[in-house]
């Protein structure tokens, strides 16, 4: 009987250590969102498209399509679908275990906020440590 408490305790402080940094994590996220959302919307609008966008249309002249393109992304991130916090960025190609290397820091400790739009299939993750925003076509 006595055993049977002792687990239910610790199942109970467990539980109870589970809630509160669950809780901690949602309001963190949320007060980042809140705080930086507007300023990764008008980086990500004014953020310059991946070279492959670029390339794959092919209308009368060059400048004028990636123009209208890159106009039609930045419309889509106005008013994005979703908005989330994530921590590192994914797209930089960096092992674990190499923590001397330059982008370390970036890949796995920077905070990033990541806004998708689905009319043009497009995905902008904004820097909060260093102000800049990268898209990438979906």
């Amino acid at each position: 009987m006595m055993r049977f408490i002792a687990v239910s305790l610790a199942l109970l402080a467990g539980a109870k250590i589970w809630t509160q940094e669950q809780i901690y994590r949602s309001a963190t996220e949320e007060a980042l969102l809140h705080a930086y959302r507007s300023q990764a919307i008008a980086s990500c609008r004014a953020a310059p498209l991946p070279a492959a966008a670029a390339a794959s249309s092919v209308p009368t002249s060059r400048n004028q399509t990636r123009q209208v393109s890159h106009q039609h992304i930045a419309s889509g991130f106005a008013t994005p679908t979703a908005a989330r916090l994530e921590i590192g960025n994914r797209d930089i190609s960096v092992p674990i275990w190499e923590v001397d290397h330059a982008a370390w820091a970036m890949r796995y400790t920077y905070p990033y906020i990541v806004l998708e739009t689905s009319t043009p299939g497009a995905r902008c993750s904004y820097d909060v440590n260093l102000g800049r925003a990268q898209i990438s076509l979906l």
